[in-house]
């Protein structure tokens, strides 16, 4: 039976490293990384403020004490 599989031998009879795979650029995803961050703070910054505790002026119903 003949062996189907490629020599993985160059002529030269070094092996044959594989061909690099192109890197992606990482910098799209940090930037993109960034400005979401940047406009969450933003919101929260714009939006996330405390309101000023108001007192509650009502007059609340206490049931009779029993004496």
């Amino acid at each position: 039976m003949a062996n189907l599989r490629r020599s993985r031998l160059s002529p030269s009879g070094l092996q044959e490293a594989p061909a690099p795979t192109p890197r992606r650029p990482r910098w799209p995803w940090v930037a993109g990384g960034l400005i979401v961050l940047l406009l969450g703070i933003a919101l929260a910054w714009f939006d996330g403020g405390e309101e000023p505790l108001r007192p509650i002026a009502e007059d609340v119903a206490l049931p009779e004490q029993a004496h």
